[in-house]
């Protein structure tokens, strides 16, 4: 520590500018703004008790014959002492903006990855250790709810689909066009084919026994079997005038629902119930219709731990008349998750299932007391980082005369914040709800919605805390490659991204304008998204080109052959390439960028002072980087200039 001339009493009023905070870390002021040749000066008295206390804890030697002071040397654990009680201190903004040591210091810890927090300052980042007991937690809660959902697997949906096909639909040829998802489409000619598909399906679906075990009908309160249900959607009037051929047609739709019941009990066979209950020319006003049958299914899932899952089940028989005259049908079936009422399981081992429940329940918990304090964590930070750019900026603003940007605080503001929140907020969500279903399901009561939407609540949950644990993982420079090129090439990819979507929607919406009544991937918007987005990536090529007949129209032919080849030429040559592009001069840009000089607010943290009386991170030995002042006070000059030559 330099040693500090006994002052008179003229220029002391010169160091009364001089901060707090020098004093009370024990730090020599810069010898630039100290040293001052005094002669004659008076001694200096010894400092009281308090004088020592608001010096940081310790006492100044003076020299009685010269009145000099002796150089006091703090103790690295004193320096680390009194930089952890800056910044513990709660300070306002105005404060912070007018002490330069603090604020830097709170910035240096505000960015900081918890690593470095414990080394310099000895702080333990406990959201890191939430992360990791979260990561757990939904890892095991995935585990345990997938293998007691496990009825509702892909597999065995595909299997019931099977079961009622085979029950409802006639042993016809399936079109090898039309949509063909979820189900086979098949084609009818006549309205006798229509009339006898129906008649088929409601005599099966009430006199015959469905085909496998576990598959029964759905029954009502009082114990009768839910009737098959129509839904016919159509025009108000539709006739037909031989006489003059004239087409009469009021294309305003009405939507007629009604039952089909046994034959034994209306009386009457399904097709007589339905051309009465259909109305008056129904073939010919009729659009679409809708045929519902009503079933329960009973799976057992886990047989040695006794888990038995129940289903209500809708098998839809879709049919739709087309504009050419073919009429189309196809089977839809949905399964969702229903009670088990009544149900007596008898396995020896079910004590073991109260376990698995009790500790699915338990877990649960724990994942809401984890992501609770954890979304409050991330809170807390953002509002930090707010009153530290207030700061940061009324700093700037009062001592140093620059008008900062807000781009100059996106740093304090990361974006996996963002995403740590939704992470949270999903998790807590998805948690809570699966709680409530687990409670219905072990009391016997019908669940108050479906699984579904925990599903996708719990795996944005999952995608979103992914990204928290890589942001962690990518302090280490081993690991960030991914992170430091997506973090310096997003402003340009953003641009770059919207200038190409202008660019594919137009090609999008000429697609579809031109194409779509002679090439079935652009029948529809969304069709057409699909198809150039499916070309753009280089698949299906030849089928695209070649769905298109030349014997079809030799003009649209042409135009569709072009419009592929420009498109694929400027998309999958130059946009995609230059795409990528983008992002390797991004990481090798990355690699070599400062990260002390990399933006404002690391360019403060790091620099010298720059008002009197202030310290930088290198003097208190919290950093080995130290930026010149001059880089800063530079942009002060230039906003000077800027200023002077606008007026």
């Amino acid at each position: 520590m330099a040693e500090l001339a006994t002052q008179s009493a003229p220029v002391h009023d010169q160091f009364s500018a001089l901060s707090d905070q020098t004093e009370f870390l024990g730090m020599a002021v810069d010898s630039r703004h100290t040293e001052v040749a005094l002669e004659n000066a008076p001694p200096v008295p010894k400092p009281s008790s308090s004088e020592i206390e608001e010096n940081g804890g310790v006492e100044r030697k003076t020299d009685d014959a010269s009145g000099d002071r002796d150089e006091v040397k703090l103790s690295s654990k004193d320096v680390w002492c009194n930089v952890n009680e800056l910044r513990l201190r709660s300070s306002t903004i105005d404060q912070l903006s007018r002490n330069e040591t603090e604020l830097r210091i709170k910035m240096y810890f505000h960015i900081s990855n918890p690593l470095n927090r414990w080394r310099k300052f000895r702080y333990v980042t406990w959201k890191f250790f939430l992360q990791l007991a979260k990561t757990f937690c939904i890892a095991a809660q995935i585990a345990l709810f997938v293998s007691s959902q496990a009825g509702l697997q892909s597999s065995y949906v595909s299997e019931a689909h099977s079961v009622f096909s085979k029950l409802l639909i006639a042993s016809t040829s399936p079109s090898q066009k039309g949509i063909v998802s979820p189900s086979v489409v098949y084609n009818t000619y006549s309205t006798q084919d229509v009339l006898g598909q129906l008649e088929l399906a409601g005599n099966n679906f009430y006199t015959r026994p469905f085909p496998a075990i576990g598959y029964d009908h759905a029954l009502l309160s009082n114990g009768s079997m839910i009737p098959i249900q129509v839904v016919a959607a159509l025009y108000s009037r539709a006739e037909l005038n031989t006489s003059d051929n004239t087409y009469v047609v009021n294309t305003t739709l009405v939507k007629n629902i009604f039952d089909l019941l046994p034959a034994e009990e209306g009386g009457s066979t399904i097709t007589q119930q339905f051309l009465k209950s259909c109305g008056d020319k129904c073939f010919d006003r009729l659009l679409s219709m809708d045929v519902i049958f009503a079933a329960k299914l009973i799976r057992v899932i886990n047989p040695t731990q006794g888990i038995v899952r129940c289903f209500s089940t809708n098998v839809k028989l879709s049919y739709v008349a087309l504009d050419s005259g073919i009429g189309q049908y196809s089977l839809f079936t949905t399964l969702k998750c229903s009670l088990c009422k009544n149900a007596t399981i008898l396995n020896p081992t079910q004590e073991n299932l109260k376990v698995v429940v009790v500790f699915t329940v338990l877990l649960d918990v724990i994942l809401c007391l984890v992501s609770a304090p954890s979304f409050a964590i991330t809170l807390f930070t953002l509002k930090m980082a707010y009153v530290l750019a207030k700061a940061m900026k009324k700093f700037y603003q009062n001592s140093l005369h620059i008008q900062l940007h807000w781009k100059d605080f996106v740093t304090l503001y990361p974006y996996w914040h963002l995403f740590s929140i939704l992470s949270d907020l999903c998790t807590f969500t998805a948690t809570l709800m699966k709680l409530v279903l687990d409670v219905n399901f072990e009391c016997q009561h019908d669940p108050p919605y479906d699984d579904d939407l925990v599903r996708i609540f719990l795996g944005i949950g999952v995608v979103l805390h992914a990204t928290v644990i890589l942001r962690y993982i990518s302090y280490f420079r081993q690991f960030n490659v991914l992170s430091r090129a997506l973090d310096r090439a997003a402003p340009q990819l953003l641009k770059y991204i919207l200038f190409v979507a202008i660019l594919f929607m137009a090609f999008m919406l000429c697609g579809w304008l031109v194409l779509s009544p002679y090439h079935r991937k652009f029948t529809t918007l969304t069709q057409s998204f699909n198809t150039l987005f499916t070309v753009l990536n280089g698949d299906d090529l030849y089928n695209t080109f070649t769905a298109i007949e030349i014997s079809e129209n030799t003009l649209v032919y042409t135009f569709g052959q072009a419009f592929l080849t420009t498109f694929m030429t400027l998309f999958i040559y130059t946009v995609l390439n230059l795409f990528i592009s983008l992002i390797v001069q991004a990481h090798e840009e990355s690699q070599d960028v400062d990260i002390a000089t990399r933006n404002e607010v690391t360019r403060f943290v790091y620099s010298e002072h720059l008002t009197n009386g202030a310290t930088s991170l290198k003097d208190l030995g919290l950093s080995k980087k130290c930026i010149e002042a001059d880089v800063i006070m530079n942009r002060a000059s230039k906003n000077k200039e800027r200023s002077t030559t606008e007026l």
